[in-house]
């Protein structure tokens, strides 16, 4: 019965495991990301909505960039939209890739996470700052080079005000943006709306004065980063146009210009839009990088989930286990005794162990000297003193045998081992034969 309901267990928790893996639950994501399809208030899809409301050319690019010669886009006249730091790690072909793509002749949108913690970003703080920093070296090929000054540790003394501080530094806020130059970029454009994290750049100094660090660009070559929106300080640049190439890079240090929540803004939307009088010629797309953040034509998990294929494989396997656990299992099948015939070594052996068991090994010990004495006088056709006189002067037997079956059988006191006796038994009876 127990064996009944363990195998019975086994398929119940089976037939539970095979339901969660063909109905699959769709987890919903708890943090936005800069994609198409996030509708939280860091992602794209206000934007990319209107765009296609707009009848503009846009194109969701879910495939490695090595593979983007092989879409149906212009060589060039595109812009791309790129969020930084990636979610995904981009291979070295792909940051060469993106690079020659920009020097065809396009423009890429950078919207970087320097000014502002993206919640999307799970890297530490140092390590964010070098992910962006490194991926703006290898789109320009090491042209241009992001550099900030070191926020030296304070060495104050702990305080609850100055934790209290701390935290509420670390907390995103509005930030406004303003053109830094006259440009038909900025027609009708008075101020960009963004969030910014205080604590990633300001700093109290020695005085316990409030002092920034603030990016900077340098070039390794004769051309410059043009400077075209600043910060709520006149020092503080928010966003560069780098010459790469053909092409241009729009780098702006905060992350934030066109998501959800802010490209709802009357500036934020005119701004883009001049920007794509500037940058898409006309046949041009809008792409959006939605591979480095998890969107991907190269697998697809519910079109996955929804292939009759899985479902016919798992209820195949399903249905094969149940059978194979309730109908003639090893653990459900009565057990079969296997009939045997007995033969005449099964009964000598059974006789055998019945003597063993039963009879004293003095008596074992007397019948088989008798046995054997009685061999020896049908042999030499002596008995008695005679029979035992030819043993001692039989020159192949051994006196301590004789010993062995004189004690044996009463002739002489004392007692041997049945096994010592069977051996001088074996060792006589090939003298006599």
């Amino acid at each position: 019965m127990r064996d009944t309901l363990i195998t019975l267990a086994g398929a119940l928790l089976s037939f539970i495991v095979l339901v969660n893996l063909m109905s699959p639950q769709t987890e919903q994501l708890v943090v936005s990301r800069p994609t198409t399809e996030d509708a939280g208030k860091h992602g794209l899809k206000a934007l990319y909505s209107w765009l296609a409301q707009n009848n503009f050319n846009i194109h969701s690019l879910r495939t490695p960039v090595t593979r983007i010669d092989q879409q149906a886009l212009p060589a060039s006249g595109n812009l791309m939209v790129v969020s930084l730091p990636f979610a995904r790690e981009p291979l070295d072909s792909e940051w060469q890739a993106l690079n020659n793509w920009i020097m065809q002749g396009n423009t890429m949108l950078v919207l970087a996470g320097l000014y502002h913690i993206p919640p999307w970003s799970k890297t530490h703080e140092w390590s964010r700052e070098n992910d962006i920093k490194d991926a703006i070296s290898k789109l320009t090929v090491e042209e241009f080079t992001l550099q900030r000054d070191v926020i030296e540790d304070s060495e104050a003394e702990f305080s609850l005000e100055a934790m209290q501080a701390s935290i509420q530094a670390f907390k995103p806020s509005a930030y406004r943006l303003y053109p830094a130059v006259e440009h038909s970029l900025f027609s009708d454009v008075y101020e960009l709306e963004s969030v910014h994290t205080p604590g990633l750049y300001q700093y109290k100094n020695e005085l316990d004065d409030t002092e920034a660090a603030y990016w900077s660009i340098e070039s390794e070559s004769a051309r410059l980063g043009l400077r075209l929106i600043y910060g709520e300080s006149q020092e503080q640049t928010a966003m560069w146009l780098l010459p790469v190439g053909k092409g241009w890079i729009y780098l702006s240090a905060f992350p934030d210009l066109l998501g959800n929540n802010v490209v709802k803004q009357q500036d934020n939307a005119r701004w883009f839009t001049n920007l794509l009088s500037h940058t898409v010629s006309n046949g041009g797309y809008v792409i959006f990088d939605d591979y480095h953040f998890g969107l991907s034509d190269l697998y697809d998990p519910e079109a996955f989930f929804a292939d009759d294929r899985l479902h016919n494989s798992l209820l195949f396997i399903g249905a094969f286990w149940l059978v194979y656990a309730l109908g003639r299992s090893p653990r459900l099948a009565p057990v079969r005794k296997r009939s045997i015939k007995p033969a005449s070594r099964d009964f000598i052996e059974a006789m055998a162990g019945f003597f063993t068991r039963r009879i004293k090994p003095a008596t074992i010990a007397y019948e088989l000297v008798t046995r054997l004495l009685e061999d020896i006088s049908k042999h030499t056709q002596l008995s008695g003193d005679s029979l035992w006189s030819w043993l001692h002067d039989h020159p192949d037997v051994s006196q301590r045998d004789i010993q062995r079956l004189q004690k044996a059988s009463g002739r002489s006191p004392g007692k041997t081992k049945l096994i010592q006796l069977t051996r001088s038994i074996n060792r006589i009876q090939k003298v006599l034969t």
